[in-house]
């Protein structure tokens, strides 16, 4: 996503004010007997239309928390924007210039203590799964991926102006500039893998799991060191003055996650669970 990865590479690299809508704290939800739930549009494996079916591992955690509030899940997809606090701003405290109204919570927000400073509408939710960078590689090439080594020699896929690029570009002193592929989208770079074009494709580690756990072709899931790899972790938001709904959010997610629905999501769309520290 154009928004989320940008704050991504300002991490690694070192709105406007409008009239807010009305919060839903958790007896409002409660009685209204649904939960409005924001998540991103195109966001594969995390939220995306399948023909006429949304479906996702954010689309899944929004439907439990429903279900674990005693309401129906209803869906908020937010076309993304450049910039997060606009991300914000249309999907969690005001709506969208159509008119759309926002969710009672949003979904994959980056778990970062900068973004209440910057934006007093909201309050963050705790984070449910810490993510980062990883590489699916030809099982027998595992081992000189890990230092990407390999690709002073053979091909290596990624979606092109991504900090995965960044990072292949800058590896091993430049070294690997003459055999990065760049594509448009990691879905082209898993294809280019699958059809035998190059040894291994980088890219978000959700991502790529979830790729190769639909590929053809056998791969193995190595993490390759680099001074700009960051683990990151995600979680929500809600409008400011939803503080109650926000911490039942906190309780149910705890449950989901001691009780082993959240692993059970992930593993559905072949991701690796990887839970955050209980603190944010």
């Amino acid at each position: 996503m154009r928004a989320f990865r940008a704050l991504l590479l300002m991490i690694a690299l070192g709105g406007a004010t409008t009239t807010t809508a009305d919060a839903r704290p958790l007896e409002a939800v409660k009685s209204g007997g649904v939960l409005r739930v924001t998540v991103y549009r195109d966001y594969r494996p995390w939220s995306w239309h399948e023909g006429s079916r949304l479906k996702g591992i954010d689309v899944e955690i929004g439907a439990a928390l429903a279900k674990s509030l005693g309401c129906r899940v209803d869906y908020l997809v937010l076309r993304p924007d450049d910039n997060l606090n606009d991300d914000l701003r249309n999907g969690v405290w005001r709506g969208s210039i159509l008119g759309d109204a926002p969710g009672d919570v949003m979904l994959h927000v980056p778990n970062d203590a900068r973004l209440e400073d910057d934006n007093d509408k909201i309050k963050l939710t705790g984070a449910y799964q810490v993510e980062s960078y990883a590489m699916a590689v030809d099982p027998a090439k595992a081992s000189q991926a890990e230092d990407f080594s390999l690709f002073e020699k053979e091909k290596v896929a990624v979606d092109l102006g991504t900090l995965a690029d960044i990072i292949l570009l800058t590896a091993r002193d430049h070294k690997l500039i003459d055999h990065v592929v760049h594509v448009r989208g990691e879905g082209k770079a898993a294809q280019a893998f699958e059809n035998g074009e190059v040894s291994a494709f980088y890219g978000e580690s959700a991502l790529v799991e979830h790729l190769v756990h639909t590929s053809a072709r056998p791969a193995a899931i190595v993490h390759p060191a680099h001074r700009l790899v960051r683990t990151f972790a995600i979680g929500g938001a809600v409008k400011a003055d939803s503080v109650d709904l926000a911490d039942e959010i906190d309780r149910q997610m705890t449950a989901m996650a001691e009780s082993g629905e959240l692993k059970r999501i992930f593993a559905s769309y072949g991701v690796e669970w990887r839970q955050p520290a209980q603190e944010r």
